[in-house]
């Protein structure tokens, strides 16, 4: 096979393998002008009716390098218009973002690039946006990464599919490029800032890559390439399984602002493999934001929360990137993304009007807690809870999760009301002797930030269940108990117990 046949059998093989062009795509196609991205859109092209996609091209036009870059913006324009492809030029003023970015132009000629292709491929309503990286920058990238220090994520690579971004040339090397391209006659613009040393890619490609190829193998590329491949796998299987982790081991709650947080128990955690601990950690991070800003530093300073250390205090706090927050305060890790100063603002102003309603009583209506009829269902906290009057049945196991309880409904005397704690509050223990509210919560090591939020069913200051907590021994069922009054809090799975669903929709399963 011809080196035409082959590199256009490569990208068909890509295609396919990873689902990258479905019939009926239209593809958006990075065109620079230089030899990759001409390579590209010319096998694109060759496979677009067989395959029954369409093509689209945008050229992006840095702000740099004079009239030369006009030229490639020309070039382009005359090559899609010869082929019948539709193609505009997008203008991005690269040093300005760089200045004001604080970023080298390296950096902000790569994210106003992206930027523009992400735009055009949203305007034409493009599934696939498709760029020229090759086998030669795929093993650049994990050679730069390697000398960065980054984890497998990084040695992994550029991955064919990324989103919507599609690489159909990554398996391709740069020779089989070239000669196709002298195969089919076709030409591309050279950008002389390619063979300077002043970008570190160009460093790694002329004096690190280039002296592999030429001194210790020919197939260095393909052979770090392959390598990557398996460790991008690695890393794959080690996030799906600290995903499982997390589902299995983590508590997921609402946050003050409307978001929502990660805790974790430190004890558990440490149980763990410390290699495998830094997934861990990072899958939290990244269900809460973006790991793009995320280092091996900050993973760190994570791992570090997790030491007892003398004198250090019960809660402790850092602070990541993109606004993250990880503390501990008795025993968890607590994982949240912290509020802007507009946020902040919001938020704050949101605690008030909570708190101003906490201070009022939900009353539970006590005309409608009646053996036999309906459940009465009352919205407090952004919870949902029902509650039922019924005759006991000895036969039937008192519930034991933490978010249905039975109470002796033969015991109460006064309103019963949802609310959060007050000054006074108690509970009565085995022995008859009372407990504060405050004294329990405090032995139970709930984060005082919590202690607020946690909802209370109460009969004045007798605080008759601790919700998710405990009961108070005043509440209890006896022997002798004949009606209980039988209490569901739904609104989702919490601490791993009761999987229910809205009681506005119908309720689950009685628990029994």
């Amino acid at each position: 096979m011809d080196s035409v046949g082959a590199v256009t059998g490569q990208v068909r093989k890509m295609i396919l393998d990873y689902s990258m062009i479905r019939t009926g795509d239209l593809v958006a196609v990075g065109l620079s002008g230089g030899q990759d991205s001409v390579c590209l859109l010319s096998v694109l092209r060759a496979l677009s009716e067989e395959m029954g996609f369409t093509l689209a091209a945008l050229h992006v036009h840095h702000g740099i390098r004079g009239s030369e870059a006009d030229g490639d913006a020309l070039f382009c324009l005359t090559l899609c218009g010869s082929w019948g492809i539709p193609c505009e030029v997008a203008y991005a003023d690269v040093p300005t973002a760089a200045a004001s970015g604080k970023q080298s132009l390296e950096e902000a000629a790569r994210t106003e690039r992206y930027r523009c292709l992400s735009e055009y491929g949203n305007r034409l309503g493009a599934r696939r946006i498709a760029v020229a990286h090759h086998q030669e920058d795929n093993a650049e990238t994990v050679l730069w990464n390697l000398f960065r220090g980054s984890g497998l994520k990084g040695l992994g690579g550029m991955e064919p599919v990324n989103g919507c971004l599609i690489r159909p040339l990554l398996n391709t090397p740069r020779e089989a490029i070239l000669e196709y391209l002298q195969r089919e006659g076709l030409s591309w613009r050279q950008d002389a800032t390619n063979e300077e040393d002043g970008y570190t890619r160009n460093r790694i490609r002329h004096h690190i890559l280039g002296y592999a190829k030429e001194e210790l193998n020919r197939q260095a590329a393909a052979h770090i390439c392959h390598a990557a491949g398996l460790l991008s796998q690695a890393d794959t299987y080690l996030c799906r399984q600290a995903r499982h982790w997390l589902a299995e081991q983590g508590h997921e709650e609402k946050s003050g602002d409307g978001g929502k947080k990660i805790r974790l128990d430190v004890n558990t955690l440490r149980q763990e493999e410390e290699f495998f601990r830094t997934y861990i950690i990072r899958e939290a991070c990244r269900s809460l934001e973006s790991l793009t800003d995320l280092s091996q530093r900050h993973v760190a300073a994570v791992q570090a929360l997790m030491e007892d250390r003398p004198g250090a205090g019960a809660c402790r706090q850092v602070r990541l990137a993109r606004g993250l927050e990880v503390s501990r305060s008795y025993g968890m890790l607590c994982f949240e993304r912290a509020a802007g100063q507009g946020e902040k603002r919001a938020a704050g102003e949101k605690q008030k009007r909570a708190a101003e309603e906490c201070l009022k009583e939900y009353p539970v209506d006590e005309n409608r807690l009646t053996v036999g009829a309906e459940p009465v269902r009352i919205c407090f906290g952004g919870e949902w809870f029902e509650m039922r009057a019924k005759i006991r049945d000895k036969t039937k196991k008192i519930p034991t999760n933490r978010y249905t309880k039975w109470i002796n409904y033969d015991r109460l005397k006064g309103p019963l009301v949802l609310r959060t704690r007050r000054v006074g509050d108690y509970i009565l223990l085995p022995d008859g002797r009372k407990k504060t509210v405050k004294s329990y919560m405090i032995d139970e090591k709930i984060p005082s930030v919590r202690r607020d939020e946690v909802a209370l069913l109460a009969q004045g200051s007798h605080v008759l269940w601790i919700v998710g907590y405990r009961l108070s021994a005043g509440a209890r069922l006896s022997e002798d108990t004949k009606t209980v009054l039988q209490i569901k809090r739904y609104g989702g799975k919490k601490d791993g117990e009761d999987s229910c669903i809205d009681p506005r929709g119908g309720c689950g399963q009685e628990d029994q």
